[in-house]
């Protein structure tokens, strides 16, 4: 058996839009409580605000 160290592999996990209102690219991993009680999974009707101008607006998601 190989005794080198195996390497590690890191998530890297985006959920990115842009705001309808200020056209900002905004990550939503991002916001504050973003991770509570999320699963991951294709949702519809999620619920967000854009964190630069502070609009309110819902998206569906798609797995990539």
């Amino acid at each position: 058996m190989n005794n080198a160290k195996k390497p590690m592999a890191s998530w890297c996990i985006a959920l990115n839009v842009e705001c309808p209102k200020c056209l900002e690219y905004v990550d939503l991993t991002d916001i504050g409580d973003f991770w509570e009680g999320m699963e991951i999974e294709a949702r519809e009707d999620l619920e967000t605000y854009c964190p630069e101008c502070g609009h309110e607006f819902v998206v569906d998601c798609e797995l990539g």
